[in-house]
């Protein structure tokens, strides 16, 4: 898995590109440095395009995955839009993982369309999907 990670000082966003075959390994160590990055500019949101990403977590991996999250210091306070690929053969994986964080209060939500995406990200108070 390869991840260029960016900040947007306009709207305050930290983003990230990631490609390639997602490991469980490869995720949390992208995680932290996105986090690193957003601690270093003092923001709270992030947008991350796994449009170009494999996904082959499993169903326990991606149900496991808050925990992780929350392990690594990624808690409510933080904001996360993630953008997929709705044509890919795997993109019920997006949804799960969306509902999964939910039940773990943590707010991520998942998007097909970066503009829906960030708007998200800009407003003050978590929108429902």
């Amino acid at each position: 898995m390869k991840w260029e990670i960016e900040y947007n000082k306009r709207f305050g966003i930290v983003s990230v590109q990631t490609s390639g075959i997602i490991t469980w390994d490869d995720n949390k160590v992208m995680s932290q440095e996105v986090l690193a990055t957003a601690k270093h500019h003092g923001s709270n949101k992030f947008l991350v395009d796994h449009r170009l990403l494999e996904t082959n977590l499993t169903v326990l991996q991606i149900d496991n995955l808050p925990e992780m999250f929350r392990e690594i210091g990624i808690g409510p306070e933080y904001r996360v839009a993630i953008l997929f690929d709705p044509a890919s053969p795997r993109s019920s994986n997006f949804t799960f993982f969306e509902n999964v964080s939910i039940i773990s209060s943590l707010p991520f939500r998942v998007f097909s369309e970066q503009t829906e995406a960030i708007e998200w990200l800009k407003t003050e108070k978590p929108a429902k999907s």
